[in-house]
């Protein structure tokens, strides 16, 4: 009886969990939108949190539940290609623990989606490079990734320095913390910005030592406003060593390298003397110190919705490296072109200066693929569509600047549509072919 009911027990067990497989998306990639997909950032991998895009998503009547893994956008691209890179091999299969190393896959075991071979979505803050397309279609030759804007994130300057209360850094002080031209708390040049007399010490920056759409986003707003020589200016990549390189050959030992928003907040509420920049609202629920910046906040003065021209979107292109001269990033055309037109880039050059409002933004996309969606596919194209649905986005709490809410986040404003597309919504369903 004892044996029958173990067994009865364990078919039961071996059901409920046949039943649970396939009925969750797994995801993940970008961190600065993290906060507003998932609602928590305390883990790696997020099950999300009632009131964000994610959780607002699944209460829909047929929708799934989803997971999202933060590993950074370069990671995220490369688990949804399913790239080995050097030695490394990314796989949605892969775990998404905790800590500072960067994970390589998306937890999806975590989530009883042992079946998956590829990812059913990523994010991104660093758009698509020629690199990252072609790395796609070498390993997944059936299929092309698709992408889409879906929301913007202020790039916050956070910071840690005893007696140092409040700091209003100008775009020129920015520039300069950043090229290392200003390398001490004692600059007179800080004075200005707040820091007190007597205040010294080395300024210890923090960035993201993953392949980082914060920092793309970042260094598109530095590589624009700061100027330079053809021979001394920023990078616009999401690599920071890459960004900082033409000033810093060599990153100064003062300086900290880390895997994600999060852990650059962590870092500098933990290190006197620290400055780095991270999404806001990552700094905002960390309670962490962030500087205004041309006298704008980045949390308060982000706009609840960010337009984009159509006319500054465009398909079937990628990111080609940086113009060698400024820095700026270059868009090229994708060889041979896509037969469709699902890969919708937001030119860098339409947000890389704020024309009014706090000046330093990251537009970030949510990736999929064309093919292979399987059983998926019908819930991957109203995932993907869900940044453009409005009974989805007006529940969100966790993304938007009302009298109430300031997360530093903000959904874009963006038209997809054309002759062929009387939607975005259409637009996403055709792409995902399958």
């Amino acid at each position: 009886m004892k044996a029958l009911a173990g067994a009865m027990l364990l078919g039961m067990v071996t059901l409920a969990s046949a039943a649970h497989a396939g009925t969750t998306l797994v995801g993940g990639g970008a961190t600065l939108p993290a906060l507003g997909y998932g609602g928590d950032v305390t883990h790696r991998q997020i099950t999300p949190v009632a009131g964000s895009l994610l959780a607002v998503y699944s209460a829909q009547t047929g929708n799934p539940q989803t997971s999202y893994c933060q590993t950074g956008s370069g990671a995220g691209k490369n688990i949804l290609a399913g790239a080995t890179v050097g030695t490394v091999v990314y796989n949605v299969q892969n775990a998404c623990p905790d800590g500072a190393a960067t994970p390589t896959g998306f937890g999806a075991p975590a989530v009883s989606r042992t079946d998956l071979t590829q990812p059913n979505f990523a994010g991104a803050d660093s758009p698509l490079s020629l690199t990252d397309y072609s790395t796609y279609t070498t390993n997944r030759p059936s299929s092309k990734p698709i992408q889409f804007p879906a929301v913007a994130g202020a790039v916050a300057i956070t910071f840690n320095k005893a007696n140092v209360n409040s700091l209003a850094l100008t775009d020129a002080l920015v520039c300069k913390i950043f090229s290392g031209q200003i390398s001490d708390w004692s600059d007179s040049q800080l004075v200005a910005a707040g820091v007190p007399a007597g205040v010294s010490g080395p300024i210890n920056v923090v960035y993201r030592s993953d392949g980082s759409g914060t920092s793309f986003g970042f260094s598109n707003h530095l590589s624009s406003i700061c100027g330079g020589t053809a021979s001394l200016h920023f990078i616009t990549d999401q690599s920071f060593a890459k960004v900082v390189s033409l000033y810093k050959p060599t990153i100064p030992t003062n300086w900290n390298g880390q895997s994600g928003n999060a852990n650059v907040v962590n870092t500098v509420v933990g290190l006197d003397g620290a400055i780095g920049y991270a999404e806001a609202a990552n700094v905002n629920n960390a309670a962490a110190q962030f500087a205004t910046v041309n006298g704008f906040d980045p949390v308060a003065d982000l706009s609840n919705k960010i337009t984009i021209s159509s006319s500054s979107v465009v398909y079937n292109s990628a990111i080609n490296g940086a113009d060698p001269t400024t820095g700026k990033a270059v868009v090229s055309a994708i060889s041979p072109a896509p037969s469709t037109s699902c890969i919708a880039l937001v030119q860098p050059s339409a947000y890389a200066i704020q024309s009014s409002g706090y000046p330093i933004v990251a537009v970030s996309y949510l990736l999929g693929n064309s093919n292979g969606n399987g059983t998926d596919a019908a819930n991957v194209r109203t995932l993907l569509g869900a940044p453009y649905n409005s009974t989805i986005t007006n529940a969100v709490t966790t993304i938007g600047n009302t009298s109430l809410n300031q997360t530093g986040l903000a959904f874009l404003n963006v038209d997809l549509t054309s002759s062929t597309y009387a939607t975005n919504q259409a637009r996403v369903n055709a792409c995902v072919a399958n």
